[in-house]
């Protein structure tokens, strides 16, 4: 979900709701995103980012608008029943200049 409006760089995932209301099932990673270098794959539930318990998608969504400005956030997720936690570095606008 672009977390950021199009104005700076995303996370590169798409997640939906659960059926168990925990978490949040990730649906899509962009291959070259942060979220991917992250080590964040498909199937993945997020249960908690930034400190911040998730619940749904959209409590994902605004987890995330609120750390975008963070060099980096934590995430809890679950993979095949377990508990990791991972770190994504939040990708940094670059500016440019032609000179």
């Amino acid at each position: 979900f672009d977390y950021n409006n199009g104005n700076s760089p995303r996370l590169g995932i798409r997640a939906q709701d659960t059926e168990d209301g925990k978490g949040a099932k990730v649906l899509y990673v962009d291959g070259e995103s942060a979220a991917a270098r992250a080590g964040i794959k498909e199937g993945d539930i997020i249960l908690s980012f930034d400190g911040k318990q998730v619940n749904d998608a959209a409590s994902l969504a605004a987890a995330a608008r609120e750390s975008r400005s963070k060099p980096s956030v934590h995430l809890s997720i679950r993979r095949d029943g377990k508990t990791l936690d991972l770190e994504i570095k939040n990708p940094r606008k670059l500016k440019t200049a032609d000179l």
